[in-house]
């Protein structure tokens, strides 16, 4: 099999590159989304929430938002869902904009940055639900869905923009998680929250995306034996 690696500007950088996801023996779901003709270099876009957030944050349409969850978004394109054994997934295309600064890897053999300022991206938020009958105490890794183009050729996972204004601006978080909140973070049975991540865009694109639910034990320690998998693919509008 062909691997192709990725050089990174800092050493910090080449650490997260060199990070598998790891392949799940969870189920999976067929997704929902269908591609459509969009611009490959768009302006700022993004969505109108169906729903807004209470200002507490305990509900957004048709999610109820954990206590130490920030505000639910259920606002874009509904793309598809991941089905856990515990946990659920419904993924949202929300929004498309430009790379608002250049990313720390580049390609090993072309040199070229794989995410250049000004290059398009799009916004995923993923809203995560626990649909089991009881209670699953999370550490600060949460459930975080990522995504992945299919024909993606590096170790790890895709670039992107890591500007915190930039998901402000579009109403979501990369987060999720209020300030000041302590793990564990109970999801009750029925409760939801969401994080949202960017990566490059193309539209109509196919991508793979995965989630994995590691609880967290009695001691704080994350109980391996009990890690759910799943994924999903979907298409980019």
């Amino acid at each position: 099999m062909r691997i192709n690696n990725v050089v990174k500007i800092t050493g910090i950088a080449f650490a997260g590159m060199l990070a598998l996801s790891a392949c799940g023996g969870g189920t999976s779901t067929t997704a929902a989304g269908s591609s459509a003709s969009a611009s490959s270099a768009p302006s700022a876009s993004s969505a109108s929430p169906s729903a807004s957030a209470s200002a507490d944050g305990s509900s957004s349409g048709a999610y109820k938002a954990a206590s130490w969850a920030l505000p639910i978004s259920d606002a874009g394109d509904k793309l598809g869902s991941i089905k856990g054994d515990s946990f659920s997934v419904d993924i949202y295309q929300v929004a498309t904009d430009v790379a608002s600064k250049d990313s720390m890897f580049v390609d090993k053999d072309t040199k070229e940055n794989l995410l250049k300022k000004g290059a398009p991206v799009v916004y995923v938020n993923y809203v995560v639900t626990n649909t089991s009958s009881v209670e699953i105490p999370l550490s600060h890794s949460l459930i975080t869905p990522n995504a992945k183009y299919t024909d993606w050729k590096y170790l790890g996972g895709m670039p992107s923009d890591s500007s915190s204004d930039q998901f402000k601006k579009h109403g979501l978080t990369s987060s999720g998680i209020k300030l000041k909140e302590e793990a564990p973070f109970k999801l009750a049975p029925g409760e939801s929250f969401n994080i949202a991540e960017n990566f490059a865009y193309t539209a109509g694109k196919e991508a793979e995306v995965s989630a994995t639910m590691t609880p967290a034990g009695a001691d704080g320690k994350l109980d391996h034996d009990k890690k759910e998998q799943a994924e999903t693919k979907i298409t980019l509008k």
